[in-house]
């Protein structure tokens, strides 16, 4: 995709597409040519970059929007239940601050007893 450089103002350009659209690009003097090709492809209107369709789609076809399902944890049930009863690095310190090293040993111990590995 072809873009052209219309001017320049105090480090500001005006990016002109071949499609008559145009945009303001803030540069920089230690901006190099790629990072300037990168922003401005960034920018482009994407009717102008090429590209290709995936083969399900076709002109006049209906769809129905739908969020895309979450994929299933790949972790153990034991391992996520595991995680999940240690909490977070933060709630760890503080259980241990609080409660001392020995209590927290003790519900480390508990918790594999509670989720073994399977």
């Amino acid at each position: 995709m072809q873009y052209t450089i219309s001017e320049i103002n105090n480090g500001v350009a005006k990016i002109s597409f071949s499609d008559g659209t145009w945009a303001f690009v803030e540069m920089t003097s230690d901006m190099s040519e790629a990072d300037l090709d990168d922003y401005v492809y960034a920018i482009c209107p994407p009717h102008l970059k090429t590209g290709s369709a995936p083969s399900f789609v076709s002109a006049g076809s209906t769809r129905t929007a739908a969020e895309k399902p979450t994929p299933a944890d790949p972790r153990p049930e034991w391992q996520i239940a595991r995680q999940t009863a240690y909490g977070t690095a933060e709630q760890q310190i503080e259980y241990i601050t609080e409660n001392g090293l020995d209590a927290w040993q003790t519900k480390v111990a508990q918790i594999k007893t509670d989720n073994p590995k399977s």
